[in-house]
């Protein structure tokens, strides 16, 4: 059963970025000069994805209805670069939440700057703090460790550890999808 389009209680926000979101990005986007996207209001869950979700519901929850202020890309991969944070000036000591924000790029190996609103940016400043950012972290793609789990590609969901036990290759070791049956999609593993 539908409803009817006007009982729905959703209405289009005037804005999508705040007055400092919005004058934020008009200087990132000069900044960046078509050297890297630009990408507002990035929901955390989008970005990151929990190993052993059944297993780190919690770690999951934390994700949820929590985003980035902005996400930098590489053009041709869309690889994520450099995320940054909005701080009002009132916030310049961080809370928890801000905390969880740090402990989690960390861990993911993306760097992270967080940046005072404020009437006018030192361009010079920003740039500086940015590539230090970026080559602090190094090359940001991450080690594959004991716990890793590929994403399936044509589900987009985690995949689990499995073993070949029948035919020529009994016992090897491959990456399946959580869909399995309806899904048959397989991952080798890399050493």
């Amino acid at each position: 059963m539908s409803e009817e389009p006007n009982l729905f209680p959703y209405r289009l926000r005037q804005q999508f970025l705040s007055p400092a979101e919005s004058a934020f990005f008009h200087v990132l986007t000069e900044m960046m000069q078509n050297r890297l996207f630009v990408c507002p209001k990035v929901a955390l869950q989008d970005l990151f994805f929990v190993l052993r979700p059944n297993e780190n519901v919690t770690y999951a929850n934390k994700l949820q209805r929590k985003n980035i202020d902005f996400l930098l890309l590489q053009h041709d991969s869309l690889k994520p670069i450099l995320a940054i944070e909005l701080d009002y000036p009132k916030q310049a000591v961080h809370g928890p939440a801000e905390n969880f924000l740090d402990g989690l790029f960390a861990a993911a190996g993306l760097p992270l700057v967080h940046v005072v609103v404020q009437q006018t940016y030192d361009i010079r400043e920003l740039s500086r703090r940015f590539r230090a950012a970026i080559s602090k972290s190094g090359d940001s793609t991450m080690p594959l460790h004991t716990d890793y789990s590929p994403i399936c590609p044509r589900c987009g969901i985690t995949m689990v550890l499995r073993f070949d036990k029948n035919g020529p290759v009994n016992g090897q070791k491959y990456y399946g999808c959580l869909n399995f049956p309806g899904c048959e999609e397989t991952v080798a593993v890399t050493a």
